[in-house]
């Protein structure tokens, strides 16, 4: 994604679900974020989703985005 429109969170293995959301709400708080989708697990391994004002249709683009994200580096 070489969008500059496009903010991109760091892949990092070592931020911890608090780390993470803390930054994201850091970027919300500064209006850089306009919907959010999160993924997770949680203490059981059970899939977890929560999202703001998108549809399913929506969401399944959002994340087909960022697999390419994750597979490419952010190049498209």
């Amino acid at each position: 994604m070489n969008n500059k429109n496009v903010i991109s969170l760091p892949a990092s293995e070592n931020f911890t679900p608090e780390l993470a959301l803390k930054h994201t709400l850091k970027l919300c708080e500064e209006k850089k974020i306009q919907d959010v989708l999160i993924v997770g697990y949680d203490s059981d391994n059970d899939l977890i989703t929560f999202s703001s004002r998108m549809t399913r249709a929506e969401a399944v683009f959002l994340l087909a985005k960022a697999k390419e994200w994750a597979m490419y580096g952010g190049l498209e």
